[in-house]
């Protein structure tokens, strides 16, 4: 990706796809860049295709399967032959139509490479790489990106390795891209450990649950554990908490993550810190009343007359 629009220039995922809201009858205007590492001189092809969300994951559809969204997208350069090293930028323009139908679709830019059997199989080996495109079309502003972190679950591989799967529920009107890091505290012995990555490639589409996977790290004894898990997509981040403890194998208990103690804890202790606040100032007041002198009448009447 080399354009993102300023709107979203704040939004790590527009650094890297095509994310847009739009209205009916309006052109989009990107370019990608296309570059040749392979060691030799190539010939390229770059085209728009259709993708889906399933089960979790951005899934580019076989070959150059149409959707809606590809079809209203043109790439500058359909065809490239580019030496080994070389660059070249390319024009890709969505033209979405006036009655193009509210919700949102998504579509890969490819960039492709092909060769010929080296034998009498007929197959034909194909490599490419792509930009996903993440298009929400309907009148008014963006619709508002939202998820919640429903519940955390312990469980240990069959290599042994401890794992924490937190199911991510979407309750906004965008799809998601999903990263995050879990940190272990309030261990046996009081022992600590994090953070740990969220294992990456989990995109949710709208209205959509699926778990997230953590794995840790294999000599962790089985617990308790105090987990806290913090999951982003974009600007959006969410923090929950739950509980667990490991198995000796197989899936241990799911716990309901609790994201609203976190907040109140901030809550309670934001009160009980601006109550201390106010009762010092009135002490310091106080104080300060004391320690002025106080006028004598003497001076007092005076001032009265004059008045």
């Amino acid at each position: 990706m080399v354009d993102a629009p300023v709107a979203t220039r704040d939004n790590p995922r527009a650094r890297v796809y095509i994310i847009d809201h739009v209205a009916p009858g309006t052109l989009i205007e990107r370019r990608v860049e296309v570059s040749n590492d392979s060691g030799k001189a190539a010939q390229m092809e770059v085209y728009s295709a259709a993708a889906d969300i399933q089960s979790g994951s951005f899934v580019g559809l076989e070959g150059d399967t149409p959707n809606e969204l590809s079809t209203w997208t043109t790439v500058g350069a359909p065809k490239l032959e580019l030496a080994d090293r070389a660059e070249k930028m390319v024009d890709v323009a969505i033209d979405v139509p006036a009655d193009a139908a509210p919700g949102e679709q998504y579509a890969v830019i490819w960039a492709q490479t092909s060769s010929g059997a080296k034998d009498d199989s007929g197959v034909t080996q194909v490599s490419r790489v792509g930009i996903r495109v993440y298009l929400s079309v309907g009148p008014g502003g963006e619709p508002a990106s939202d998820f919640t972190i429903e519940s955390l679950t312990s469980a240990r591989s069959d290599s042994g390795t401890p794992v924490v799967l937190a199911e991510i529920h979407n309750t906004g009107g965008r799809a998601l891209d999903l990263s995050g890091t879990l940190e272990l505290t309030n261990g046996p012995g009081g022992l600590s450990a994090g953070p740990f990555s969220v294992s990456l490639g989990t995109t949710l589409g709208v209205a959509e649950s699926e778990p997230i996977t953590i794995e840790l790290d294999k000599e962790l004894p089985n617990g308790p554990w105090k987990a806290q898990v913090k999951v982003t997509s974009g600007l959006l981040t969410e923090t929950a908490q739950a509980t667990l403890t490991f198995p000796d194998a197989g899936t241990g208990e799911t716990v309901a993550a609790d994201s609203a103690g976190l907040g109140l804890w901030w809550l309670v202790g934001g009160s009980a810190l601006g109550v201390g606040l106010a009762v010092l100032l009135g002490w310091l007041w106080t104080r300060r009343r004391r320690d002025e002198p106080t006028p004598s009448r003497g001076l007092l009447v005076p001032a009265e007359i004059v008045a």
